[in-house]
């Protein structure tokens, strides 16, 4: 979305009801965020647009190697080149329902951080150990722990947020994870959120020379693009 001032939109959804995420960014949109249901934000102070809006399927961290920039773009046109296009199978997204009362999603929000010593949590929840292992055995079906690789540290690279209109899902993802730092994939309704990192202003300026690239090969169809400056996830202590 985008909104006159953003940073106040920022702080001020900060433990908004049903926001888990939010970003404040500087490009075709200025604020970003995910729900855990379907809120009219055009409603709020300040608003202008709306930019894009869906559900959120599947996420994808896919792995990468340790090598340069220089060599990972060497890579990535090395299979852009071999590129042709030939439509992807097209992926039905699609939701399944969780069979999960107030007590696991206790859990599932009080153990959203892995390392935490499990007697006292459910002690401070109210929630007993038979309902914990009982849920710990539906995590392997539902849930997904993501595994970022930044050699560089986290804190020294810049998030770019790129919106791709494309029908070859597979390929986008494929390119991507021959950088040298984890992209950051969402399924949208009907297009592909990426977040990738860069370290300096040589390396994104490859970067968008090589969105363009996959533009002009037809491997996708348009972009819409932003630069994540502050972003906050809102972990509250349980759900419904």
């Amino acid at each position: 979305m985008n909104f006159t001032d953003p940073w106040t939109t920022f702080r001020g959804l900060k433990g908004f009801p049903h926001v888990v995420y939010t970003a404040m960014t500087f490009g075709d949109w200025n604020t970003m965020v995910v729900t855990d249901r379907l809120l009219d934000f055009s409603k709020l102070v300040g608003f202008e647009g709306m930019v894009n809006q869906g559900t959120r399927y599947c996420s994808y961290t896919p792995k990468v190697e340790h090598r340069t920039w220089d060599e990972s773009f060497k890579k990535v046109y090395e299979q852009l080149n071999r590129f042709v296009p030939v439509r992807d199978k097209y992926k039905d997204r699609r939701l399944t329902s969780l069979q999960w009362g107030q007590d696991e999603w206790k859990l599932f929000y009080a153990f959203n951080f892995m390392r935490k010593k499990v007697t006292p949590i459910l002690r401070r929840i109210k929630v007993r150990y038979e309902t914990y292992t009982k849920w710990m055995e539906t995590l392997q079906d539902h849930c997904t722990i993501h595994t970022g690789f930044y050699p560089g540290g986290y804190k020294n690279y810049l998030s770019h947020c790129f919106l791709f209109f494309t029908d070859y899902e597979e390929s986008v993802k494929s390119l991507f994870s021959l950088l040298p730092t984890t992209s950051f994939v969402m399924e949208l309704d009907k297009q592909l959120l990426v977040f990738t990192h860069v370290t300096s202003s040589d390396v994104k300026r490859n970067l968008i020379c090589l969105i363009y690239d996959m533009k002009t090969k037809k491997m996708i169809k348009w972009f819409r693009q932003a630069v994540a400056l502050f972003h906050s996830q809102y972990i509250p202590e349980r759900g419904g």
